[in-house]
């Protein structure tokens, strides 16, 4: 791993020792972390303390993705075309229900619940036509799917639950995908990604905003929420790589009324992430910014408050981030099967490798 200092702050990254074999459960307390992983053996979802030790590890039925969480129970979510959601115990990994795709539908990789924890919302898209939708399951009658919402746009990905408990907000990735050609992108020349903010109640359209045509090929993917409200949101571009486009716009809320504001980053740190970025997250104070790139082996920090670039740092295949508790400080992991602390102006401790599981994508800090 390579660190990339800026002249403002130093980061560290170790990644060391062994983790515990896939399969292993013990009983956790205080903040956990999920991420989905890979090995020859399979694919799965594992729990890990701060010190990046398993404390257990669930069986999936093919690759994860992203996670929903509510309370004392997890959904992980299969990557996209996905056919599969998987609910569990977050205190023990224990499965209590899997969903199955829908008809026409599948899973987009992310999903969200309301704050009671009686509705799941799932982005999925309509295989025919390539529409996304919300999903709508009752956790009250085993996660029935009892209808869906429009997302006014295609290829929805990360979906967030708003901080006044009913406003969903939802990266639109504007790429027309069929479930006969899965994957392969069928309109990158008239792209058309947006964020839209929709009542979870009704489903009702409240805003949608979108980049500038000449930038329509920033397909937006994830988001996060800062602590004043604000939609931090971390694209991927699908036009050429030399093309110098920002990637890190954030957004005041449903009620702001205008567009996309990019967020300030060197150029050499813009051209570095190679275009893509792959996940998004917060810290545990809601105002920094972290952002990793897998395609560029790298993570970057921005400071919210003030809307500018703070630093960032180098690890291979970097992409799963989460908040660390009581810090300025995030959790990362990699396809390498490494996670690392990432601390802004800290010490770091050294924290877990293995080489038989490859982390995917995403992490998710939650309390059992």
């Amino acid at each position: 791993m390579t660190a990339i200092v800026s002249r403002r702050t130093a980061i560290g990254l170790l990644a060391t020792s062994a983790l515990l074999p896939a399969g292993i459960a013990r009983a956790a307390t205080g903040r956990l972390y999920l991420n989905a992983y890979g090995s020859r053996g399979g694919f799965g979802v594992a729990g890990f303390d701060a010190a990046g030790q398993i404390r257990y590890s669930l069986t999936l039925p093919g690759r994860g993705h992203g996670f929903a969480r509510s309370r004392d129970v997890a959904v992980a979510f299969s990557r996209r075309p996905g056919d599969y959601a998987v609910v569990f115990a977050v205190r023990d990994g224990i499965e209590l229900h899997r969903i199955a795709a829908t008809g026409d539908r599948s899973f987009c990789g992310h999903g969200a619940f309301t704050p009671d924890g009686r509705l799941l919302f799932a982005t999925e898209a309509v295989g025919s036509t390539g529409e996304g939708v919300l999903g709508i399951y009752d956790a009250a009658q085993a996660y029935r799917r009892i209808g869906e919402y429009p997302t006014h746009g295609l290829d929805p990905h990360e979906i967030r639950l708003m901080p006044d408990g009913r406003t969903l907000v939802v990266a639109n990735g504007g790429i027309l995908m069929l479930a006969g050609m899965p994957r392969l992108k069928l309109n990158i020349p008239d792209m058309n990604p947006s964020l839209v903010y929709l009542d979870s109640a009704t489903g009702r359209l409240i805003r949608q905003v979108r980049p500038d045509h000449e930038l329509r090929q920033l397909s937006i993917r994830h988001i996060a929420i800062d602590r004043h409200g604000r939609v931090a949101i971390a694209m991927q571009y699908e036009g050429p790589e030399t093309d110098q486009v920002p990637l890190v716009a954030w957004h005041g809320g449903p009620e702001e009324r205008t567009g996309l504001r990019f967020l300030p980053i060197p150029p050499e740190q813009r051209a570095g992430l190679r275009q893509y970025c792959g996940s998004a997250a917060m810290d545990d104070g809601g105002r920094l910014l972290a952002v990793t790139s897998p395609r560029g082996n790298r993570m970057v920090l921005w400071d919210m408050d003030q809307q500018h670039y703070l630093a960032a740092a180098g690890m291979s295949d970097v992409c799963g981030v989460a908040a660390q508790a009581d810090s300025a400080g995030f959790l990362v992991s990699n396809g390498l099967g490494r996670i690392a602390s990432w601390q802004h102006g800290l010490k770091v401790a050294a924290l877990q490798s293995s080489t038989g599981w490859k982390w995917d994508n995403h992490m998710l800090a939650v309390t059992a």
